[in-house]
């Protein structure tokens, strides 16, 4: 899942929890290394992120083992594959399902997007470079910058406009290393289709919420 996936389903009222619930997303963006989370903390505080880290791993695990992914990515396939020429459409179509889940939970939830970033600058930097120090990341003095412009810029809202979401497409081709110039067609195919795909997530939406949550 992606950011306001996991918050939507796992929040709670300590942001600490809130901020683990996507800190290895984070971490995995801003930092070195995997987190080790099998430390029993003194400060509840810390106990409360390592908690949220532990439901993200717990939840992607159902997500992506979920009926709703599956049937969802499949469905994506069958409505744009033949259409496109962009390399790994099995990774873009993974993609897709997840960062259109955002946006079908933003349309349904308007204030959904802003409590989250709300959540995220409550918590003070100091707790969670000390949580990711202690847990096993040694550039833990990285984070805190890239944290603070994450929430700046406060991309999420992005998925809300079609062209901005497909920058945000070609710059996660780039960041994983996939070499390709995303071109006038391959943009109108993806416009042409956004809002089928979107009532493709929607339509699900009760049998995601239903296996995430039994």
């Amino acid at each position: 899942m992606n950011f306001l996936a996991h918050y939507f389903f796992d929040k709670t009222e300590s942001v600490y929890h809130n901020v683990g619930l996507v800190l290895p997303d984070l971490n995995r963006n801003f930092c070195k290394g995997n987190l080790q989370l099998n430390t029993t903390f003194e400060k509840q505080i810390l106990n409360d992120i390592q908690q949220g880290c532990i439901k993200h791993i717990a939840k992607d695990k159902i997500f992506h083992q979920s009926n709703f992914f599956k049937e969802t990515q499949k469905q994506i396939s069958q409505l744009i594959d033949h259409q496109s020429r962009w390399p790994r459409k099995w990774f873009l179509n993974h993609i897709l399902v997840e960062i259109m889940l955002d946006r079908a939970l933003m349309d349904q939830y308007p204030l959904l997007c802003q409590q989250f970033y709300n959540d995220l600058e409550l918590a003070e930097i100091i707790h969670l470079e000390e949580f990711l120090k202690h847990s096993g990341i040694e550039d833990y003095q990285e984070f805190g910058h890239k944290y603070v412009k994450f929430n700046e810029y406060k991309f999420i809202f992005n998925y809300l406009h079609n062209e901005k979401l497909i920058i945000a497409l070609s710059k996660i081709y780039q960041k994983v290393g996939i070499k390709y110039e995303w071109s006038a067609a391959d943009e109108n195919i993806l416009n042409r289709n956004f809002i089928e795909i979107l009532q493709i997530v929607d339509n699900k939406m009760p049998e995601l919420i239903n296996e995430i949550e039994n």
